[in-house]
């Protein structure tokens, strides 16, 4: 709930307001009390729109992210050690009854160690924008 003062208005999201539709359920003593508070404001439903798009990488999956480790490797498959630690599937996390990153942990991660699929992607998306 957000108090829009220049124009007289108590802003709720979409989820909030089909929330405080239900008589009784928090949101609706929320609302009600925000009312009592603000009598000459009108409740108004906004969405707000995304500040920064999202980098996106379809196809970015845990498979090809395996299949690229193999494929740039180096002898002592040292990379791929760390990618079995983060996704919790190595000995030692085994071990250790460790839990797994995030997969936007191993996604960051990933793109860290091989900037080259990072610098592709944005280049994919410039190509894309301009057709």
């Amino acid at each position: 709930m957000f108090i829009n003062e220049k124009k007289m208005a108590i802003e709720v999201s979409k989820k909030f307001y089909a929330a405080a539709s239900k008589y009784g359920t928090q949101e609706y003593r929320d609302l009600q009390e925000v009312r009592r508070d603000y009598p000459n404001f009108k409740v108004s439903v906004v969405t707000r729109k995304a500040t920064t798009q999202k980098d996106t990488y379809k196809g970015l999956t845990y498979s090809y992210m395996e299949t690229y480790i193999k494929a740039h490797d180096d002898n002592k498959k040292s990379i791929m050690a760390e990618y079995e630690m983060l996704r919790g599937i190595s000995k030692a996390a085994k071990d250790a009854l460790a839990e797994p990153c995030s997969y936007n942990e191993v996604k960051n991660w990933f793109l860290k160690k091989f900037t080259e699929i990072a610098d592709f992607h944005k280049m994919r998306e410039e190509l894309l924008k301009t057709a």
